[in-house]
């Protein structure tokens, strides 16, 4: 089973070797179509494609709520900071949304929060500050990894490409 998480997404799913197309909309139900049933999970957030052994489909995201999110923190809006914490802390959600959202609460700025700044946007509680904290923490993480995955990236790109020049001192 192949799971997709994210909110209100459209989804078509070709098939890798000519076929029909099967699309639908909103993730919600089921829904047949040439035959092939897609099952939906009903976890909320979260919806699943349930698929017969040896049937092969490609998922193009279409939404922007997806591609937001895939794009650097540093260019996240205030929106993708609140459906960030939607997404990593659900449990305190509106009291964040609350105070991130008062305070405007960017991706550049979600990387540079620390205890302090958080108290001071209202957020008193320690175990809550914590959390968030928490995923802040594991956030920059990502970022250096992709940060580092995106040069290796390009200094690959320049070596096969013949760009590539190392400086020899000596």
């Amino acid at each position: 089973m192949h799971t997709v998480s994210a909110e209100e997404l459209s989804y078509q799913l070709p098939r890798h070797a000519g076929g029909s197309n099967l699309t639908w909309h909103d993730g919600r139900g089921q829904k047949t179509a040439h035959t092939r049933t897609v099952k939906l999970l009903q976890q909320p957030g979260t919806e699943g494609i349930q698929l017969r052994p040896g049937e092969a489909f490609t998922v193009y995201h279409t939404s922007p709520t997806l591609s937001s999110l895939s794009k650097p923190v540093v260019l996240w809006t205030q929106q993708d900071v609140c459906k960030w914490l939607k997404k990593h802390c659900p449990h305190n959600y509106l009291t964040y949304v609350e105070a991130f959202s008062h305070h405007a609460i960017t991706g550049r700025a979600l990387l540079r929060l620390n205890g302090e700044k958080l108290e001071r946007m209202g957020i008193v509680q320690e175990t809550l500050r914590q959390e968030v904290l928490q995923q802040v923490l594991q956030l920059q993480v990502r970022e250096e990894v992709r940060n580092l995955q995106l040069l290796s990236r390009s200094k690959i790109s320049r070596f096969c490409d013949g760009n590539y020049t190392k400086s020899v001192s000596g």
